[in-house]
């Protein structure tokens, strides 16, 4: 869908909704490039025609770096105020309820998808909602399937957000459909509106039409996720314009490059003093013979045949050059260049990785200072669904009972030593009692090292004390 229809820019209002809507052929654009490479002009001369090589460099860069901001799902753990939770089991449930709804909804693929998405488009909408059954669903919607409008005083607090897609093009706009679904906010509930219509905003007969239906929640279930920008910025900055007039030169340098080797690959032959109609009848083929006609205009003159080799002496340019614009991306986006021509003189040890990634490191946790309380709000409302809707309650069996639910969002980067080092980290603190034994336990204590249950963890607990006193029982008797 290239244009947002009209009937849904009369939706929009205040003072960010025309620059939103101006935006949207640009993030249209920006995929393509995603997909395809940056866009660069090639000339045809004297019928040769010349290479379009895209290297899809800009691809690769915001892959990668998708893959190491969550690459690792960050953990979602539930810390329950003690004050007000005294029974131990209600943070299990919360914790074992927040995990099934996102197991069940491939969180962790959804959030490398919707990462890629933010880094394409600038922004991303984590949207929720509840089915017939009950059953919790979440989704990444990209930046060219949305429009929002927040407070005008506070940038944060949505006040408003249309959702929408063709489910049918044609050329007419009589033959097209599509879906919209509008959440807004009024006298502290949330409304939502979802009608299916043709190209000219008609609503088309559909079962599922809502109009102002009040639902049961006290905010949208939907949040939007910024890439970069600055204060009050809710666009975003797309990775891709970041780096794609690098890409386009990129591509059409080595593209160029390619051009000149297929015209100098081959020797030049040259002929001196042959007659011209001769020339068809030579034959460039292994143990060919050629008979060398002289030309009758040049009297006495011997007809000679060479060769002439080429030599590439721009390639060193070349290689700077290109080098030196792949560097200037990488850099951009923090990313390391980890080639082997790169890493052949590196010592690649933990550490050494680590220094190396950095940078990478450093804009991922600028990236989470956004990224985190999107995911802390995912999780409260996912709680907060549970309260609205007895369906859900049914559903998961849970009923939340303790209002002072904290959500403890933790990164983890994909680095080799990072587990060993937290280890020892843990340990030490074990060791100076500023963490319980059985915390510790919990969370290392399964023999994959993924951590025990908070029963199972109880009972490995039990039985190190167990041991240690029939250490001391052996050890007194001995005496």
């Amino acid at each position: 869908m290239n244009n947002i229809p009209e009937f849904i820019q009369r939706e929009l209002i205040g003072p960010y909704g025309n620059d939103t809507l101006k935006k949207i052929s640009e993030i249209i654009r920006y995929y393509h490039i995603y997909d395809n490479g940056a866009r660069f002009e090639v000339e045809e001369v004297d019928g040769f025609i010349p290479s379009k090589v895209h290297s899809k460099l800009i691809k690769q860069l915001i892959d990668r770096q998708a893959r190491f901001l969550f690459g690792k799902t960050p953990e979602f753990k539930v810390d329950c105020d003690k004050a007000n939770c005294t029974n131990e089991s209600l943070e299990k449930e919360c914790q074992d309820y927040i995990n099934k709804i996102l197991i069940d909804n491939k969180f962790s693929s959804k959030l490398i998808k919707g990462a890629r998405d933010c880094f394409i488009g600038g922004k991303v909408a984590i949207k929720l909602h509840v089915d017939n059954d009950g059953n919790i669903k979440i989704m990444f919607v990209p930046a060219d399937g949305f429009v929002y409008e927040t407070d005008i005083d506070d940038t944060d607090k949505l006040q408003q957000i249309i959702f929408f897609y063709t489910m049918k093009d044609d050329a007419e706009r009589s033959k097209q459909k599509i879906w919209i679904q509008k959440y807004y906010m009024e006298n502290g509930y949330c409304y939502l509106s979802e009608k299916i219509t043709d190209g000219y905003g008609k609503t088309l007969e559909w079962e599922g039409t809502k109009e102002n239906y009040k639902t049961l929640l006290t905010q949208i279930p939907a949040t939007v996720v910024v890439n970069d920008g600055l204060s009050g910025d809710i666009d975003g900055e797309s990775d891709v314009k970041t780096i794609m007039a690098e890409d386009s030169w990129y591509n059409k340098m080595r593209s160029a490059n390619l051009d000149t080797m297929r015209k100098s690959m081959n020797q030049i032959i040259y002929f001196s003093g042959v007659r011209k109609d001769a020339y068809k009848s030579f034959i460039n083929a292994p143990n060919a013979v050629w008979d060398l006609p002289a030309d009758p205009t040049l009297d006495g003159t011997t007809p000679t045949v060479g060769t002439i080799e080429n030599t590439f002496s721009y390639s060193d340019a070349f290689k700077d050059t290109l080098s030196e614009i792949k560097t200037n991306m990488y850099g951009v986006l923090g990313i390391p260049d980890i080639s082997l021509e790169s890493m052949k003189s590196i010592i690649t040890s933990g550490k050494a990785l680590k220094a190396i990634y950095w940078p990478l490191i450093e804009r991922c946790e600028e990236k989470m200072t956004e990224w985190r309380p999107a995911l802390e709000w995912l999780s409260k409302i996912i709680i907060h669904l549970a309260e609205s809707y007895e369906s859900v309650r049914k559903k998961y069996n849970f009923y939340p009972k303790n209002k002072e639910i904290k959500i403890i969002i933790e990164n983890q980067y994909p680095l080799p030593e990072d587990e060993n080092e937290e280890r020892q980290i843990d340990m030490q603190e074990v060791s100076m009692q500023v963490r319980s034994k059985l915390s510790y336990i919990k969370k290392w204590g399964g023999s994959d090292k993924k951590g025990l249950t908070e029963d199972l963890a109880k009972q490995e607990l039990n039985q190190i004390i167990t041991e240690a006193r029939a250490l001391e029982d052996n050890y007194s008797g001995d005496m």
